[in-house]
């Protein structure tokens, strides 16, 4: 440790779920002998829960921006707002985005993940990535009229196309690798899900894969699918699975097979010790079955704020995380009514969103919000 004096720091990279909830947590309890430093790329962390609803107009875009600076001072943390351009987790040092080292004692990496589309030309200059999430909102608030393509049918990418659809009235298409839209869900859901696309007039492209994006005719673009088919598009919205940050790659701490940062159910790194990652960053070890979803990240959190706090004083055994079995899934359909899937049920309905609203308006409650766009 380079720093002066007892005091001891804890780094927090990124603002996802989990440090969003540890924060609030030392605005209400804050220790002593302990230096906070949160770590994030401007002022504002979006929550995604309310993403598509906000492009669908049911929200401003100021409801869902967390106000980092506000939540920082209430938790008597320091904010560094360049982000970060590197981690060395032998050297226990963070490099921030302008250059600047920062030494911890304990770090936390919450920095969530990356969209997964490096291998396909064009996407870069074509589409709209789904993250960073303060990027697809300033753009897809501007949608281009002319159609619609949504590339990815799981969760993210049928709500998105449903609430965009709903509020630009443009042709909109999806594409799927898989055999049918909402592949992670049970065969109910699925069904759903296909009549409601069907009934919106929002065409599936099951078992398709998209090759490239390419510059098309008419002041359009077009993805050339695997089979060969094309598709034009205004706006194509990329939603596909998550790979991981680029922030890992050269961490130094051990990884798990698909690059993740390897933890043990502590959420602790498994080679270095005083190292934490949680959300969609962290890699389990152990096997258990931890999906990248906020409802996840959000119930990694207590486990996480006790952990770090053990680590920070060496005084407290670390417990562990165990993930639920399952959870209730809530798409906004983006016309006053939302699709739920929990287990083997699956139905829609305006009751449906209402409760995805109050459990949205809920979470964020818990945080100062930024006052403009």
């Amino acid at each position: 440790m380079r720093h002066t004096g007892e005091v001891k720091r804890l780094v927090l990279l990124g603002p996802g779920h989990p440090h969003l909830l540890l924060l609030a947590h030392l605005a209400r309890a804050r220790p002593s002998g302990v230096e906070v430093v949160l770590v994030s790329q401007g002022p504002a962390q979006l929550y995604s829960g309310m993403l598509s609803g906000c492009l669908a107009g049911m929200y401003p875009p100021a409801a869902l921006q967390v106000d980092l600076p506000a939540l920082a001072r209430a938790a008597g943390a320091r904010l560094e707002q360049s982000g970060a351009q590197g981690l060395e987790a032998s050297a226990r040092r963070v490099r921030l985005g302008d250059g600047r080292v920062l030494d911890y004692d304990v770090a936390s990496v919450d920095v969530g993940s990356a969209p997964a589309h490096d291998e396909v030309p064009g996407v870069h200059a074509l589409a709209v990535p789904l993250k960073p999430l303060a990027g697809a909102l300033t753009r897809l608030r501007r949608l281009s009229a002319g159609p619609l393509l949504v590339v990815g049918a799981g969760a993210a990418g049928v709500e998105l196309a449903l609430c965009l659809q709903a509020r630009a009235q443009v042709p909109t298409a999806l594409v799927e690798r898989g055999p049918c839209a909402l592949p992670e869900q049970s065969a109910r859901a699925q069904r759903l899900a296909a009549r409601v696309l069907a009934r919106r007039g929002i065409a599936v492209h099951a078992g398709e894969s998209v090759a490239a994006l390419e510059p098309g005719e008419e002041g359009l673009q077009r993805a050339r699918l695997g089979s060969g088919r094309t598709l034009p598009f205004a706006t194509c919205v990329w939603a596909t699975g998550p790979r991981p940050h680029p922030l890992l790659a050269s961490c130094g701490a051990a990884l798990d097979a698909q690059g993740y940062l390897a933890v043990h159910d502590t959420l602790e790194s498994t080679s270095h010790p005083g190292l934490f990652a949680a959300g969609d960053c962290a890699g389990f070890v152990s096997g258990q079955h931890v999906p990248r979803a906020g409802v996840y990240a959000v119930r990694e959190a207590p486990v996480l704020i006790h952990n770090v706090s053990a680590r920070l004083t060496g005084t407290e055994v670390l417990r562990r995380y165990r993930a639920q079995s399952g959870y209730l899934a809530l798409l906004n359909a983006g016309d006053g009514t939302a699709l739920g899937a929990w287990r083997g049920w699956a139905a829609e309905g305006r009751v449906l969103l209402r409760l995805k609203d109050r459990i949205d308006r809920r979470f964020m409650a818990r945080f100062p919000r930024r006052s403009s766009d």
